[in-house]
């Protein structure tokens, strides 16, 4: 199965393949996503901000799985947005940077549902209403 590369502007249906690829792989990722970090500690009261190493192997695991799931997203991306994500946080957090970026606001996209199918560009008018027979 290949992984699903997101373009500007389908972020909807890239979600669902790639929902649908990363329960193919490992259910649990998902989770990992939907959930976020669920073996999360309080931090440190010292001066590092550096994240405590994992102890026990369910932490083992939980890293593992995010660790997997934030390279999957990033494989999904583009080579040119690349940079803009790399350094995010965990996989939950990608994610919602991802949508915010390639899935537009809900002002757009109630625009494209009620546009007409004439479609202007530099001025130019485009007729994009095809009969087919």
């Amino acid at each position: 199965m290949k992984i699903p590369i997101i373009r500007k502007g389908e972020y909807d249906i890239w979600s669902m393949r790639m929902r649908q690829y990363i329960c193919h792989t490992d259910h649990n990722l998902w989770d990992v996503i939907v959930n976020g970090d669920l073996e999360e500690e309080p931090a440190p009261t010292g001066e590092t901000s550096a994240p405590p190493a994992p102890k026990t192997a369910k932490q083992l695991a939980a890293k593992r799985n995010q660790e997997r799931v934030k390279s999957i997203l990033l494989l999904a991306i583009p080579d040119e947005y690349l940079l803009k994500f790399h350094n995010v946080a965990d996989a939950k957090s990608l994610w919602e940077a991802i949508k915010s970026r390639f899935g537009g606001n809900e002002e757009s996209k109630k625009m494209q549902k009620n546009s007409s199918p004439n479609m202007v560009a530099y001025g130019i008018t485009y007729n994009v209403s095809y009969k087919y027979k």
